[in-house]
């Protein structure tokens, strides 16, 4: 294990529980709408699904574009890419989509190709963020909308952890995120790249039910990778947290940057 490019060798190559576990947290659920809404989608149009994953996201984008539009998706993940196509295959998208299979930060579509990108959680693992939005500039088309979603760190709130704890476990944890405060960085980064009309709003909703657990559980795990935390308190952490979901008194808040702008 490198640790200095670990944030992206662990998306790289992904273990089967983890594989099976993302392919369904990534499915895409109606309550998600509001993080959607604003890239105003419209079928016939060419979106960009830029991190695609098992192609959860990329599945309701194509049901919006419809058959007249194109979906690509990209992906770093070759296990990814080969479920996203064969979800999209089987809901009938398969002509009207392209999956990408990438091993670097550059797309591969022409300038001005896509009328909409949407990306979702990635940036905080890219190498160079500002270089990535430099790209998604590259490849809106005039006028187009660049809508990107992503997590903030520093604001992640854990019940029953407290502060101290949850800082202790995500400073251990960090290899895993280039770019911890991705979401904060967006707004500038945006109209650095040349994009207009930046807006930007934040959602925030309590889990109090641990359907978030695999974030903690991820985290741990992670934490435990690095070395800079001792196991047995990583794990203490765990199980604090899961007794909390089963006495009822859980409670996780990871508010998400919704950032959209024009090219």
């Amino acid at each position: 294990m490198d640790e200095a490019t670990y944030y992206r060798d662990h998306w790289v190559e992904v273990e089967p529980e983890r594989l099976n576990a993302y392919t369904e947290m990534f499915k895409w659920r109606p309550e998600m709408e509001p993080i959607l809404a604003p890239a105003d989608l419209k079928a016939g149009q060419t979106v960009l699904d830029y991190g695609c994953g098992p192609g959860g996201l990329m599945l309701e984008l194509a049901r919006r574009a419809g058959l007249a539009g194109h979906v690509h998706g990209v992906d770093l993940n070759l296990e990814f890419t080969g479920l996203a196509r064969k979800a999209l295959a089987e809901a009938g998208y398969g002509a009207a989509t392209t999956v990408h299979h990438v091993t670097n930060d550059a797309i591969p579509l022409p300038d001005g190709s896509v009328d909409r990108l949407v990306c979702k959680n990635v940036m905080e693992y890219v190498p160079d963020i500002n270089a990535t939005l430099s790209e998604f500039r590259r490849v809106v088309k005039p006028g187009g909308l660049a809508h990107i979603i992503d997590s903030d760190w520093g604001m992640l709130v854990v019940e029953p952890l407290g502060a101290a704890k949850l800082n202790e476990l995500f400073e251990a944890a960090k290899l895993a995120y280039h770019t911890p405060h991705a979401g904060r960085l967006l707004y500038g980064g945006l109209k650095k790249a040349g994009f207009a009309k930046v807006s930007v709003r934040i959602l925030a909703s309590a889990d109090v039910r641990g359907h978030m657990l695999m974030v903690v559980q991820n985290m741990v795990s992670y934490a435990k990778i690095g070395g800079k935390i001792d196991p047995g308190r990583a794990d203490s952490m765990l199980a604090e947290v899961r007794q909390s979901i089963s006495d009822g008194t859980y409670m996780m808040v990871l508010p998400q940057f919704l950032v959209t702008a024009q090219a």
